[in-house]
């Protein structure tokens, strides 16, 4: 069942003053949208910056959307993937915090990114946006917690961070974040990348020794 988990949303927090303007990602991601090459393959942009809740500023693409969104529990960038998620949970669990890191860290950079808008590493929402394959129950729980928590691990630490579960059934599958101590996506990045780099190094190897080994039976 595992193949079939994609929509993987992720989002981290944001501290701002009230009222910030959203006006400067338009531009932003306005330019974005003409990247043909990005990984993404961006198709449209949208903004819902009237509402009071909801994606704010959204950029629309095939693999992903990315946005400024002012949903619950409140500001912050957000990634929803869609597509090209790989291997066991806990690998495509990373792989949505690579993404998202990697995202948001373009962003920033970019000049017109609010000065007073600064990212919360320790504060992160992950959702999974799949209601009919994981509906949000106690079976999804015993399903996918335990590889997301091997995630999370990775990432922050065993023990150094809370998860907390949405209780309402009636939503998605997700969980509120809270790690203990503050951390730059460049090191959360950093052991991302650590955690795939072994996992398709040790997934080559095997493969390597399977047509070692196929080989080998063509004598006998």
């Amino acid at each position: 069942m595992e193949e079939d988990l994609q929509r993987i949303h992720l989002k981290i927090l944001a501290d701002a003053p009230a009222g910030l303007s959203l006006d400067p990602f338009l531009a932003i991601f306005g330019r974005w949208r003409h990247d043909k090459n990005h990984p993404a393959e961006w198709v449209d942009l949208a903004d819902y910056a009237h509402m009071a809740k909801g994606p704010g500023v959204m950029l629309g693409g095939k693999q992903c959307n990315f946005c400024v969104s002012t949903d619950d529990p409140g500001l912050g960038l957000l990634y929803a993937g869609k597509k090209d998620f790989e291997g066991p949970v806990e690998n495509r669990v990373l792989e949505a915090f690579r993404r998202c890191i990697r995202l948001s860290q373009a962003l920033a950079a970019e000049p017109e990114f609010p000065p007073e808008m600064t990212l919360n590493t320790q504060s992160w929402e992950l959702f999974i946006n799949d209601r009919l394959r994981f509906p949000n129950t106690d079976a999804t729980d015993r399903l996918l917690r335990a590889p997301i928590q091997a995630a999370l691990d990775e990432l922050f630490g065993a023990g150094d961070y809370a998860m907390t579960r949405d209780a309402d059934n009636k939503r998605r599958y997700a969980f509120s974040i809270r790690a203990e101590k503050p951390e730059t996506l460049d090191s959360l990045l950093g052991r991302a990348d650590a955690y795939i780099e072994r996992y398709e190094a040790q997934k080559a190897a095997e493969e390597q020794a399977r047509k070692q080994q196929k080989k080998s039976s063509r004598w006998f």
